[in-house]
């Protein structure tokens, strides 16, 4: 199962709306849960419809703040157990696996509503359904190497919130992507970071489902990541597309310069269309380039750079990343162009529903953990298999051998006490 939860900070704009899609076309997520939607009545209603999905439950927002929705596919047996204010719980059936517990959780800024929301998702601890998952923006961290400033940090600002986790017995996923999933500021005088949003499992539901990854995606039309949560492995996205006119290509800014400088008044009509057709091919390839890979390569761009700012937020970063921001933008409109004309329009009724163009891979694999990420003794970063393999290798060999300094990491300076002679 995958499913997606975002706190989106407003659902009503045509920006977010096409960001969504895009996931969806991505990422193809049996169950969606937006936070702080700031939409509430009539309006809710049919942005929740306008996205094709067979089922959705919301929360309304009080005022313009808060709010939860989910929507989710027919593939899925979904039945709500719990509604509240900051949260949503719902049994999910899910195969041959058994039912679980899910709750999708926006947090309040406010202490004392948050405390509440801890009693409150405590109060399930009696369900018999015991495998059990807890996911959002708890707006809450568990220490100091989750913000941005670590100076500024108190620690009475995360008791509530480690003490709920050490209570329940919950496990951090962990994740993938930048470090931060929330991120504000124009400039680095400005600039703050946090990890807000995070998925938390008791034993059981991690025992069941201990191929499940977190992944932070990029951060867009929003102040925070959306969460990808993947209950089994990975899944590949492949896409293929033909050679024909492609509707996206006249919003770009050369394009009718191309048109009038290939076309031809005093030939006929089918002289001129070869000629063009051609022309626009030539165009397509070294000018106007593939719409999929253009996206992935700012979406990559952009993971790199928000994850630079967790780290380091610099003036140059932050321009860059805005900049991408609006490229992608551009980008996703006129892939969604593209995807209008060649599904004669149907996707935008059917949300992307049946679509050939997503491939799940959904077989099981032993259950093992896996490292995935080293760091060497210089800082690089380990990825590759074999670098993992000969990294370990090493650090062992040299742990164990007789040759002084071999280990890069000496023993503590009086750790041990002193053996006199007498001794």
């Amino acid at each position: 199962m995958i499913f997606i939860v975002w706190n989106c900070q407003g659902a009503a704009s045509g920006s977010f709306k096409r960001t969504l899609r895009q996931f969806c076309r991505d990422f193809n997520p049996s169950l969606i849960c937006l936070l702080e939607p700031k939409v509430s009545g009539n309006q809710a209603n049919k942005i929740c419809n306008s996205f094709g999905f067979d089922e959705w439950i919301r929360v309304e927002a009080v005022g313009f703040s808060g709010g939860i929705w989910i929507l989710w596919k027919e593939s899925i047996s979904i039945e709500i157990v719990k509604t509240n204010p900051q949260f949503i719980s719902v049994q999910v059936n899910d195969g041959d696996l058994g039912p679980w517990l899910l709750s999708l959780v926006y947090g309040s800024p406010c202490q004392y509503l948050k405390r509440k929301l801890f009693a409150e998702l405590s109060s399930q601890s009696g369900d018999p359904l015991s495998s059990w998952l807890s996911v959002g923006d708890f707006n809450a961290i568990i220490g100091r190497e989750e913000v941005s400033n670590p100076e500024n940090f108190s620690s009475a600002r995360c008791v509530d919130f480690n003490d709920w986790i050490f209570r329940e017995g919950l496990i951090d996923l962990g994740y993938n992507g930048t470090k931060f999933t929330w991120m504000r500021g124009i400039n680095s005088s400005t600039f703050r970071g946090a990890r807000l949003d995070r998925a938390l499992g008791n034993l059981d539901w991690k025992l069941k489902f201990s191929e499940a990854t977190v992944s932070h995606l990029p951060m867009l039309s929003s102040d925070h990541c959306p969460l990808l949560i993947n209950t089994g492995r990975d899944q590949t996205v492949s896409t293929c597309r033909s050679f024909k006119f492609n509707m996206a290509w006249t919003t770009h800014a050369t394009f009718q310069a191309l048109v009038h400088g290939t076309w031809n008044t005093e030939s006929d009509l089918k002289i001129n269309m070869r000629v063009l057709a051609g022309a626009l091919k030539e165009w397509n390839v070294n000018t106007f380039g593939n719409i999929f890979y253009r996206k992935k390569r700012l979406l990559s761009r952009l993971k790199g750079i928000q994850q630079g700012l967790a780290i380091q937020p610099r003036p140059d970063l932050l321009k860059l990343e805005r900049k991408l921001r609006h490229e992608l933008e551009d980008t996703l409109y006129q892939e969604e162009l593209l995807w209008f004309q060649r599904s004669k329009e149907e996707w935008i009724v059917s949300g992307d529903r049946n679509t050939r163009f997503y491939h799940a891979a959904t077989s099981v694999k032993s259950k093992h953990d896996r490292i995935k990420v080293l760091k060497d003794d210089i800082g690089n970063t380990l990825s590759e298999e074999k670098q993992l393999m000969d990294h370990v290798l090493k650090y062992f060999v040299g742990l164990f051998s007789n040759e002084p300094n071999v280990c890069s990491q000496s023993l503590l300076q009086g750790a041990f006490p002193s053996l006199h002679a007498s001794d």
